[in-house]
């Protein structure tokens, strides 16, 4: 499994190497928009999510469209092998901290919202919620912790796979928001012997 997960890791790093800026850019807008439909939808009053990294489906964006509507936001910091979220209202409250990702500096107050939409990350998704991460188990944990959460990826095309094998600790996404639309995941239910 593990090789099965680090070539998809380097296939989906590889396709967003080679997006263009223009593509990118439309992309990152017709999912924003989805999103932000979506959440007003849910009646999302709180929604986590993470800095965007380059390469990744920008999240700043809608960073600032979600403090523009007055939607609280939180994003996470990494504390140990944990993640806390903290409440992000602007971009001078954050700080580059670990693997150089931006989040909330230490006078940021802790969100302790128990079920909340958060804006998930990862490299690969399938249609039934499966997700390859970036490797370090931050949000497997999190979501081990509090599974009660809706967890939605944001996803260019090629990162939404027919199948993806995921091991037994890596926690599911709930709905994954690509440029056509925002796709609930419905989970494989195994057969059962009767």
């Amino acid at each position: 499994m593990n090789s099965h997960k680090k070539k998809i890791r380097e296939e989906i790093r590889r396709l967003r190497s080679e997006l263009s800026l223009r593509d990118k850019e439309q992309m990152d807008g017709q999912i924003r928009d989805r999103i932000l439909k979506w959440l007003k939808f849910q009646k999302a009053e709180t929604v986590y999510l993470y800095a965007s990294l380059a390469g990744e489906v920008d999240t700043w964006g809608l960073m600032e469209q979600l403090w523009k509507k007055g939607v609280s936001t939180a994003l996470p910091r990494v504390e140990g092998k944990e993640l806390v979220f903290c409440f992000v209202d602007k971009k001078e409250l954050l700080e580059k901290g670990a693997y150089g990702i931006w989040e909330p500096k230490k006078v940021c107050q802790m969100a302790e919202e128990r079920k909340t939409v958060v804006i998930t990350p990862g490299l690969a998704f399938s249609l039934t919620g499966e997700r390859i991460g970036y490797g370090g188990g931050y949000y497997d944990r999190f979501f081990e912790r509090e599974p009660e959460h809706v967890r939605v990826a944001l996803a260019y095309p090629f990162q939404v796979k027919e199948c993806v094998v995921s091991g037994h600790k890596d926690q599911r996404v709930h709905w994954i928001a690509t440029p056509e639309k925002v796709a609930e995941c419905v989970p494989v239910i195994p057969d059962r012997e009767v």
